[in-house]
């Protein structure tokens, strides 16, 4: 499968990750690499185990990584956790009641991301 039809899937922007990235090649490499990235599963393990400094270190991690290869819709969606399990001065989340409703759009992006990747 080429990179265009991978970054369509899963709504990604590979025109400026090109840009950034300069050859296809590189772009490939990186996002295979993605495959074994485990900021998804420290999210959600920090999650159940009410670790949310992890879930926040696992949310922010997941933002950069997904914003960095231009998988947009997981980008966005990581965002809006990582803004959501943002701590303040005292460990309080900015938004923890949120937490349960973003979820979902985070695993969902992050399913459709990893298996464009895989057929790559």
């Amino acid at each position: 499968m080429s990179l265009e039809i991978a970054y369509a899937a899963m709504g990604g922007d590979l025109e400026t990750v090109r840009g950034r990235l300069l050859t296809d090649e590189r772009i490939e490499k990186f996002a295979k690499i993605f495959l074994q990235d485990t900021s998804m599963q420290t999210l959600e393990s920090a999650l159940e185990a009410g670790d949310l400094p992890e879930a926040y270190r696992g949310a922010h991690t997941l933002k950069g990584v997904s914003r960095d290869l231009g998988f947009t819709p997981l980008f966005e969606a990581a965002a809006a956790l990582s803004d959501a399990l943002h701590l303040d001065d005292a460990g309080v989340p900015a938004n923890m009641e949120a937490v349960p409703e973003l979820m979902p759009a985070v695993r969902d992006a992050y399913t459709t991301v990893v298996d464009a990747i895989a057929i790559i």
